[in-house]
C-alpha cells in the first residue's frame, strides 16, 4: 500500500500566502502562517501525548478557528477524528465515544460540565483537552499549543488508514460509525476540485456557518487550500449574515436549505447589497422548488446543490446554475427539484428490487460507486455487508432519472426523516416517547414543512385510564434525545395501523400527509 505525507497539502497556503488573512472570527483575524503554526503545534502536542497513527480522537467543538485547527491537526498527525454533534444527548455522545474507542477528547470549555457528567461512563478516554479559559480539569488546549513544537509533522499514512469515523443514526436507534479513509478523503477533495472549483481563487471570501466539524469543513478546506479568506460564524442569524455579506463583500457561502428559506423570507433581505456573491452551495436536505425559485430570483443564478451521504461524501450529484439556465420553462421547473447529475469520478445506478436497472422515469433505489464511498461501518461487519456489494453502495434513497440524466430523489426506502438538514430516525424518537408511563405505543413520521422540509409528528396511543399532554411528551423527548429530534406535533389516537406481522405501518400514516405531492421527501 502506497504511503503519503499526512495532511501534506495543508502547508501549501502558508508557503504561498503567509501574510494573507486566512480566517476571520468574531472580530479576530489570523494569517495563513499563524493558522499553520497553531495546527502544527497542536498536531505535535497530540503526538507527544503518545497518540499513534490511526488512534481515535473525539471532538466536541462549536464553530470557531479551533474546530478547523483540530480537524487539520488530526490530519497532519495521522489520527482519526470522531466528530461529536453538540446537539446530541449525553447518552448518544457517550455511546459514540465508547463505541469508537476514542482515547482523547477535545472539547470547548462550555461543554466541560457536560463531559464531567459523562466522564465515568467513558473509561477508554485517557486525556481531555479543553479549549477556552483555564480548565478546572483536563489539559488546556492553548497550553498544549504553546508548549509544543511548530515544526511540520512528518507522519506518513496509508491510503487505507482511517481519517474519520462519522456517526450516523441507525434505524434501530444506535448510531453507526462510518469509516472514511485517507484515500476516501483525497478522492472527495479531487472530486471537489474537478467538478466545481473552476471559479475558486485566492481572492474569494467564503462564509462558513454550518458545522465545521462535519461536512461543511470540506468547503472551508477547498477555499483554504486556494488561499481564500474564510469567515467563520458560530451560529446562524439572518441579519448578521446579510450585513456581513454586504460589508465584507462575501463571494461564496454554504447554507443548508433551512437557512436559505430564512434568508429569502426575511422582510428586509432586499435592503442589503448582495451582488458580491458568486456562488452559494447548498445541500444536506431537499429544498422546496418554490423556495429555490425565490432564492434564484434574489441571489441570481448562482446556487449549486450537492447531494451526498455520510457513507459517500459530497459531491456525488451536483446541480449547477447552468442546469437551470435553460429557455424551456417547464423543464427548468422540473429541474428545480433535481439533485443534479453524477459528478466526474462517481458512477450511479437506479435499480429495482431485483437489482436491475430501471428505465428512465421509473423509480428505484440509488446505488453509487466511487473512491469516496466509505470503507464500511466501524465494528459492524453485518451492517456493512447489507449496504456494500461488489463495490456498489446502496443509499436507501429512491429516485428517478430523466432523459437528460438528472436524478430526482423522491422517497426513502427506509423511514429516516430529514428536518432542517438533520437526520432523524423514527424508532429512536418512538423509544423516547414510549418511556412515558402513560404511552402504550407511538409512531413517528415526517410531515411536510415549508421551513424545515419535514417536521417530526408523533401519533400516540395512551394506555387505558391514563392521560398525558402533548407538551409532556415533547418535554420527555428533550431529556432523552437531541432536542432537534423531538416531535413538533403530537396527536393522540385510538389505534395505529399494523400489518399481518403486527408491525406499525408508518408508510400508511405518512402517505395521507404527502398526497398530491410528486416528491415524498
Amino acid at each position: 500500500m502506497s504511503m503519503v505525507l499526512a495532511g501534506g497539502m495543508l502547508r501549501w497556503p502558508a508557503d504561498n500566502y503567509p501574510d494573507k488573512t486566512a480566517i476571520k472570527f468574531e472580530g479576530h483575524e489570523m494569517t495563513f502562517r499563524q493558522v499553520n503554526e497553531r495546527i502544527n503545534r497542536l498536531a505535535n502536542g497530540l503526538i507527544d501525548l503518545g497518540l499513534k497513527r490511526g488512534d481515535r480522537v473525539g471532538a466536541l467543538l462549536y464553530n470557531s478557528p479551533r474546530a478547523i485547527e483540530t480537524r487539520f491537526a488530526l490530519m497532519k498527525a495521522g489520527l482519526c477524528m470522531v466528530p461529536i454533534n453538540i446537539r446530541q444527548s449525553e447518552e448518544e455522545n457517550t455511546y459514540i465515544i465508547n463505541h469508537s474507542e476514542s482515547s482523547v477528547v477535545i472539547l470547548d470549555h462550555e461543554y466541560l460540565p457536560t463531559w464531567e457528567r459523562m466522564n465515568d461512563r467513558c473509561p477508554a478516554v485517557q486525556t481531555v483537552i479543553v479549549a477556552g479559559p483555564s480548565p478546572t480539569s483536563g489539559l488546556s488546549y492553548e497550553e498544549l499549543i504553546r508548549s509544543s513544537s511548530s515544526r511540520e509533522p512528518e507522519v506518513m499514512v496509508s491510503l487505507d488508514d482511517l481519517e474519520r469515523i462519522a456517526y450516523t443514526s441507525g434505524t434501530t436507534g444506535r448510531p453507526k460509525g462510518v469509516m472514511k479513509t485517507v484515500g476516501n478523503d483525497l478522492a472527495r477533495l479531487r472530486n471537489d476540485f474537478l467538478n466545481q472549483d473552476y471559479l475558486t481563487s485566492s481572492w474569494d471570501i467564503m462564509l462558513n456557518v454550518a458545522p465545521l466539524t462535519h461536512a461543511a469543513r470540506e468547503l472551508f478546506r477547498k477555499h483554504y487550500l486556494k488561499g481564500a479568506c474564510n469567515l467563520i460564524f458560530r451560529r446562524f442569524d439572518e441579519v448578521e449574515i446579510l450585513e456581513t455579506i454586504q460589508r465584507e463583500r462575501v463571494t461564496a457561502a454554504m447554507f443548508v436549505p433551512t437557512m436559505i428559506v430564512r434568508l429569502v423570507l426575511h422582510p428586509r433581505v432586499r435592503d442589503y447589497d448582495l451582488t458580491s456573491l458568486r456562488r452559494i452551495y447548498y445541500g444536506t436536505a431537499p429544498i422546496a422548488a418554490e423556495k429555490l425559485r425565490l432564492a434564484c430570483d434574489l441571489f441570481g443564478n448562482i446556487l449549486r446543490q450537492s447531494y451526498g451521504l455520510s457513507e459517500a461524501t459530497q459531491p456525488v450529484f451536483l446541480l449547477f446554475p447552468e442546469d437551470l439556465a435553460i429557455p424551456d420553462a417547464e423543464k427548468r421547473a422540473r429541474r428545480l427539484t433535481s439533485a443534479g447529475r453524477p459528478v466526474l469520478g462517481i458512477e450511479a445506478r437506479i435499480v429495482d428490487e431485483r437489482g436491475e436497472d430501471v428505465a428512465p422515469g421509473e423509480a428505484g433505489e440509488v446505488l453509487i460507486r466511487g473512491e469516496n464511498v466509505m470503507k464500511g461501518y466501524w465494528r459492524d461487519p453485518e451492517a456493512t455487508k447489507e449496504v456494500l456489494k461488489d463495490g456498489w453502495f446502496s443509499t436507501g434513497d429512491v429516485a428517478r432519472r430523466d432523459e437528460d440524466g438528472f436524478i430526482y430523489i423522491v422517497d426513502r426506502k427506509k423511514e429516516m426523516i430529514i428536518s432542517g438538514g438533520f437526520n432523524i430516525y423514527p424508532r429512536e424518537v418512538e423509544q423516547a416517547i414510549e418511556s412515558h408511563p402513560a404511552v402504550a405505543e407511538a409512531a413517528v413520521i415526517g410531515v411536510p414543512d415549508e421551513t424545515w422540509g419535514e417536521a417530526v409528528k408523533a401519533l400516540v396511543v395512551l394506555k387505558p385510564t391514563t392521560s398525558a399532554t402533548a407538551e409532556e411528551i415533547i418535554q420527555l423527548c428533550r431529556t432523552k434525545i437531541a432536542s432537534y429530534k423531538k416531535p413538533h406535533c403530537v396527536e393522540f389516537v385510538g389505534s395505529l395501523p399494523k400489518n399481518f406481522q403486527g408491525k406499525i405501518m408508518r408508510r400508511t400514516l405518512r402517505d395521507r400527509y404527502w398526497q398530491n405531492r410528486e416528491r415524498k421527501i
